[in-house]
């Protein structure tokens, strides 16, 4: 068996505000053709289809097209939601896509969506004194699917797994504060293949068998020295040791990079040219330069934050460029901790309480209309 393992779409993501939307569509069209080449037998998609669990109309269609133009290929296609989705967004079309080979959610084929214990315990009231935590939450489940141990097993899950190293973390992911939501490997032993959403590094978590494909573009600028790639699997036949295995990295080819550079204004703009890329700016002139940003836009027309850092300024951080009544109320508060707090960043659990008073408003707002 054959398979293409993506992850971590995050379609309708914004970069600093900033609409990424052209980038997303070329690279889902890449996934598509690497999806239809002859010995890929099914893709496997880990999470995180959407970047909210509301998306945008615009995010929206270009799903369903991708969506669309997935069933004509005629493989099987497995997807599960990861903690940016909402289940059912990501499952609207369940019944109508399921007969072209498209298939979402928490399936005994072995589909684990991003699950938190209050779901399993839900959903096992049996055994709801046992799940304390993310891991014994995703223990139950694994549990629960009853795998046979003497064929070959593929899991689809979105999780924080960990392994015996550290994990290469990244600022665009949200993790829960102190890693409660961490979940060791070996829940996963009796599963051949582990394809793995949630982190945006690609990396291995336990040699070749539990793998993150990580996300196909950088979605934030501590990505920037990484290596995109979808990931081709080759599911040999099973053996005492388990299932022969074979991982090839197919790279991406994004339409623009994302990357940081560091000058005077007058050295940064020197070239005629112009740079497409999504750039981060750190201009070190000691005295403030005329109009920076309309200099820097001639130059890079797809810059998306600048900061001063000089001896004055002790590298303090500017706002990104995005237009501020373009922002929504999570965005706003985002930026107002950011400016407040150094740079430093809300935890999960601000996020959190902040998501569900926002969603409180707009719910009593829709009601007084």
């Amino acid at each position: 068996m054959n398979f293409l393992h993506v992850s971590d779409l995050h379609i309708g993501k914004k970069l600093c505000g900033k609409s990424i939307m052209d980038d997303q569509r070329h690279i889902l069209a890449e996934i598509l053709e690497m999806a239809a080449a002859p010995g890929i037998d099914a893709l496997l998609v880990a999470g995180d289809l959407y970047d909210k669990s509301q998306p945008s109309g615009e995010a929206v269609e270009l799903t369903g097209s991708f969506l669309t133009r997935l069933a004509k290929l005629g493989k099987p296609c497995f997807i599960v939601s990861g903690n940016h989705d909402s289940p059912e967004q990501v499952a609207y079309c369940e019944s109508i896509l399921s007969g072209a080979s498209i298939f979402f959610g928490e399936v005994h084929l072995y589909l684990l969506p991003f699950v938190r214990p209050m779901q399993v315990r839900r959903a096992f009231p049996e055994r709801a004194a046992e799940i304390r935590s993310y891991a014994d939450a995703v223990r139950v489940a694994v549990e629960e699917m009853h795998v046979d141990p003497t064929a070959r097993n593929v899991l689809v899950a979105h999780q924080f797994v960990l392994g015996t190293s550290a994990p290469e973390l990244t600022d665009s992911e949200e993790r829960m504060v102190g890693g409660v939501d961490a979940v060791p490997a070996e829940v996963f032993d009796s599963f051949d293949y582990v394809a793995l959403g949630h982190l945006h590094a690609p990396q291995r978590v336990q040699g070749e068998r539990v793998r993150y494909a990580g996300s196909p573009l950088k979605y934030s600028l501590s990505e920037e020295k990484q290596r995109k790639a979808a990931l081709r699997v080759r599911l040999g036949a099973k053996g005492e040791d388990g299932a022969a295995l074979e991982v090839e990295k197919l790279p991406y080819h994004p339409l623009r990079d994302v990357r940081s550079i560091r000058g005077t204004l007058a050295e940064l703009t020197a070239d005629a040219g112009v740079c497409m890329d999504y750039v981060f700016v750190t201009l070190t002139d000691e005295l403030p330069p005329l109009d920076p940003v309309g200099s820097l836009l001639m130059s890079y027309p797809n810059l998306v934050q600048r900061r001063m850092e000089n001896s004055r300024t002790g590298g303090k951080v500017s706002a990104p460029l995005e237009r501020v009544e373009e922002r929504n109320p999570l965005e706003h508060f985002v930026h107002f901790f950011e400016v407040q707090n150094n740079g430093q960043l809300p935890n999960a659990a601000q996020m959190k309480l902040l998501r569900e008073i926002i969603e409180e408003a707009e719910v009593r707002r829709n009601a007084s209309n």
